[in-house]
């Protein structure tokens, strides 16, 4: 039995995969094209997006809840 599950399983259908790769490929030239230094920017950002997202005070169902999105 093959216990390897192949990349596109990942997601829920072919076209996800396929955006997601697009976007991989659009984001590699943006890297390539671009100095380190706005690629520095970005990784500043991205962490403090990351860094918010661990602080923020709700779990992500009591967020949901707030927003009326999840039943209780």
């Amino acid at each position: 039995m093959n216990t390897q599950k192949s990349s596109a399983s990942k997601f829920p259908s072919k076209r996800d995969m396929e955006e997601r790769l697009a976007f991989i490929r659009l984001y590699v030239k943006w890297l390539k094209e671009n100095p380190d230094e706005v690629f520095s920017q970005q990784v500043k950002l991205v962490n403090s997006f990351l860094k918010a997202a661990r602080d923020f005070p709700l779990t992500k169902e009591e967020y949901l809840r707030l927003k009326g999105e999840l039943e209780k």
